[in-house]
């Protein structure tokens, strides 16, 4: 797998119109991770989710419509989540990765798209 600095992601700029980026996010794009940190194993198969989504939908289409229509991001990182959280077995450990998804899922960092009761509904 791939990894590159965040600062090397060709779509950084475009990305920072639509959303709250800070030098913790991470992009998964064209089977690379842009990050500036190591990932443990459940992060890295969230970001893995991207990469079979983006060579289903196709990439270009992918990117459009994560970046203009919130409730196809919605349904993509949705599905990275659960496939993240099903990773982790140990209860406690899932339910501390489980409030960071909430977390993120309702944060600037995608849009601010849903609410936290919500989240917790979806994920759960």
């Amino acid at each position: 797998m791939t990894m590159k600095p965040q600062s090397e992601f060709p779509l950084l700029e475009e990305y920072k119109k639509h959303f709250k980026i800070d030098e913790n996010t991470i992009f998964a794009y064209n089977h690379i991770i842009y990050t500036n940190k190591e990932l443990p194993e459940d992060i890295l198969l969230h970001e893995q989710q991207h990469f079979i989504q983006q060579d289903r939908d196709g990439l270009d289409y992918w990117v459009q419509n994560y970046l203009n229509d919130p409730k196809y991001r919605l349904r993509q990182e949705l599905d990275a989540y659960r496939k993240q959280l099903a990773s982790c077995k140990p209860k406690g450990f899932r339910r501390a990765v489980m409030l960071d998804c909430i977390d993120n899922l309702t944060s600037g960092m995608y849009g601010d798209l849903i609410t936290r009761q919500e989240a917790y509904r979806l994920l759960s």
